[in-house]
């Protein structure tokens, strides 16, 4: 696969015996990055969708059902732009493949790199489709995920629908450096 050099989505599966989905969004020249999802439970099926908007940030939308005692979760792994702009008009075609996809009922979860400074389009898309982030819902704050050495800003969201959230948690600390630049988040859910 284009000479990869690193593979972390596929080394984190097999470590963690998980299934994955890998959307590529961009190749490097010894390597791509894109945007993956780790699963305990079976991936039905996925589809990367370009998101990109404009040629210098290559951005996709990862999309995967899987399976969670028979019934079908939507699940959605983003990295928005870094222009308030380009991720409103991303988050746009996000809303619109979520309205024609996902049946008004069905469980949902968004993760990802919101990269909004301002806390403002995330939560107007979290509204406009019924759902509400992980971290506020159970703390009343947003995590704050950015930079991973010391996290100070809410980059990084969990959105919810059809789960309501027992717990969440911040991973954070030398450990997690190799990792990413932004920290680790978690958050353990029940069904509605």
């Amino acid at each position: 696969r284009h000479g990869r050099l690193h593979a972390q989505h596929e080394s984190l599966a097999a470590a963690l015996h998980m299934e994955v989905a890998y959307g590529c969004n961009a190749i490097k020249s010894q390597s791509d990055h894109g945007n993956a999802l780790l699963s305990r439970h079976s991936i039905v099926s996925f589809e990367n969708q370009d998101i990109s908007d404009h040629r210098l940030e290559q951005r996709g939308l990862l999309h995967a059902v899987i399976k969670v005692n028979g019934r079908e979760v939507h699940c959605f792994v983003v990295h928005l732009g870094l222009f308030a702009g380009g991720r409103v008009r991303q988050i746009e075609v996000m809303a619109e493949r979520i309205k024609r996809m996902v049946p008004d009922n069905a469980p949902m979860l968004i993760a990802g790199d919101f990269n909004d400074w301002g806390r403002r389009s995330g939560r107007q898309f979290a509204l406009q489709l019924g759902m509400h982030e992980a971290f506020e819902q159970h703390t009343g704050q947003l995590a704050r995920s950015f930079p991973s050495c010391l996290p100070v800003f809410h980059l990084d969201r969990i959105y919810l629908r059809g789960f309501s959230v027992k717990h969440t948690m911040v991973h954070a600390g030398p450990q997690f450096l190799k990792l990413s630049d932004h920290a680790v988040l978690s958050a353990t859910l029940r069904k509605l």
